[in-house]
This record gives structure tokens, sequence and C-alpha cells, in this order.
């Protein structure tokens, strides 16, 4: 969001649904969340409602509504063909395209029960790959400037020294 000039307020609601993006799989059994090797489509469908149920979660909350752009549609892919909505290109707020990378470049680069990590440059090719597909071009290509950097701050930093970064960041923010 910094690189590409976004306004601190919606960053701050940026903060505010990245920290709650997937809160609603509280709603999810943990056989699906946990499960080793890939889901069916019925558990895959079942997996997909975790927007909604954040939604409805966040909304308890009016302090929180601020993060309900990223909660409900960070899984809409920039093509038209992600969930809930199936929202394309623009239609998908800002915030929202914005951590789908965010999301996606964590969750490749880090151990998941169902896959190992990938190193950074697999990561990147990847995700250069859904370029215009999954991903807003111009947010991948602004991200893609700046991920050697964050990628090696994240894999060398004790997890002491992360928190306290984060810490640091989200205070510019609130």
């Amino acid at each position: 969001a910094e690189a590409i000039s976004v306004p601190s307020v919606q960053i701050a609601e940026l903060v505010k649904g990245a920290f709650l993006h997937d809160v609603g799989k509280i709603a999810i059994s943990d056989s699906i969340l946990l499960k080793p090797g890939k889901l069916t489509v019925e558990e895959f469908e079942s997996m997909k409602t975790h927007t909604m149920h954040g939604i409805d979660i966040i909304k308890q909350s009016s302090w929180l509504t601020e993060a309900a752009e990223v909660v409900r549609f960070h899984h809409e892919k920039f093509n038209g063909k992600g969930y809930m909505e199936g929202l394309q290109g623009e239609e998908i707020p800002l915030n929202a395209r914005i951590f789908a990378v965010a999301d996606v470049f964590d969750a490749l680069t880090s151990v998941r029960p169902y896959k190992e990590a990938f190193s950074l440059t697999k990561a990147l090719e990847i995700m250069q790959n859904d370029r215009g597909i999954h991903f807003d071009p111009a947010i991948l290509d602004a991200f893609l400037t700046i991920a050697a950097v964050l990628y090696a701050k994240c894999h060398t930093a004790t997890d002491d020294a992360l928190a306290e970064e984060l810490s640091k960041l989200t205070q510019k923010y609130f």
C-alpha cells in the first residue's frame, strides 16, 4: 500500500482487514482447515464460506467495520473467477486487491499443513504467472519491487524483531 501511495486512512483500514481477514475460519471445521491433502469440492465450498462468516463476526462491532472490504473480498480474482461475488478488475476494492497479493505471497512462502514453503524465486514465478488473472497487474508490479526485501526481513528476523517491526508499522496508522 505504501509502495503505491495509498492514503494513510485507507492503509489503516487495510491493516485492520489484514489482521481479521480469516476470522470467519473459526466457523470452519478443523478437519477441513488442517487437512494435509487437497480439499474435496464439498470441503472447498465450506471453506469459501469463511468470508461471509467473517463479515457476520466483524459487523458485531462498529470499530471493525473498516476491515469489511478485505474480509469479504480477499478471495476475489482480477479476472472475475474468485469468490464470493465474482468481482472483476477494479470492481474489487483496492484494499482487497492489495491484500490478495500479500496473502498469497505469505501462503506460498510459509509452511502449511498441505505443503512446504516455496523459495522466494518460486513464489514470485507463481505470482507472475497469475498477473492479470489472480492479481491486479499494477499492484503485483509494485509488490515485485519490494518482495525480496520483505522476504529477507521475514525469513531472517527473530519473532521478537518481527513483532517490534509490526508494532512500529501499525503505530504509524493508529
